[in-house]
């Protein structure tokens, strides 16, 4: 838990740790795409598995960090915890290292994964816990807020496309 601490305690700079986390964010991304794709990915050759995971692994890094992120930034602050959503999204992704054993756990039993992602959720609770310094019971109110946040827009926002879809008809 000592880069967490380091998190909390370190002055935040453009720039620092940007290479572990876009890292981190592909191998969530990854292991979410090998999650999402299961027995239909071993029916592609090698070539269009490696160009499928390669490709939506960066799509879903990509989307999971920030989106996620964004919300999780969202909930910390308005749960009174204190510095910047880059933080916040640096806590997440440092929560993504059992993710990077993704393929490993894919190629040896595919439901590891599961596993993998239970052990990464706690990672960030910890995470939570020790970067802001919260009980263990706020740390999870965060994460099961920052859920129901996104849940929440996604229903306003596809609530809205079904109005318009009605007003054009």
């Amino acid at each position: 838990m000592e880069i967490f601490q380091r998190l909390r305690e370190a002055p935040e700079r453009p720039g620092d740790r940007s290479e572990v986390v876009s890292g981190l964010a592909f191998a969530a991304g990854v292991a979410a795409a090998l999650g999402a794709a299961g027995d239909e990915l071993r029916e592609l050759d090698a070539l269009d598995s490696i160009v499928w995971v390669f490709v939506t692994g960066t799509a879903l890094g990509f989307a999971i960090y920030w989106i996620f992120g964004w919300a999780l930034a969202f909930v910390v602050r308005r749960l009174g915890g204190e510095g910047s959503p880059r933080r916040a999204r640096h806590v997440l992704a440092y929560s993504f290292a059992p993710l990077t054993l993704g393929l490993v756990a894919w190629l040896i039993y595919p439901p590891l994964l599961l596993g993998l992602a239970a052990l990464s959720l706690a990672l960030l609770v910890v995470g939570l816990r020790e970067v802001y310094g919260w009980a263990t019971q706020r740390a999870v109110g965060a994460v099961v807020l920052a859920v129901i946040w996104l849940a929440a827009l996604g229903v306003a926002l596809l609530s809205v496309l079904a109005l318009l879809r009605r007003l054009g008809e």
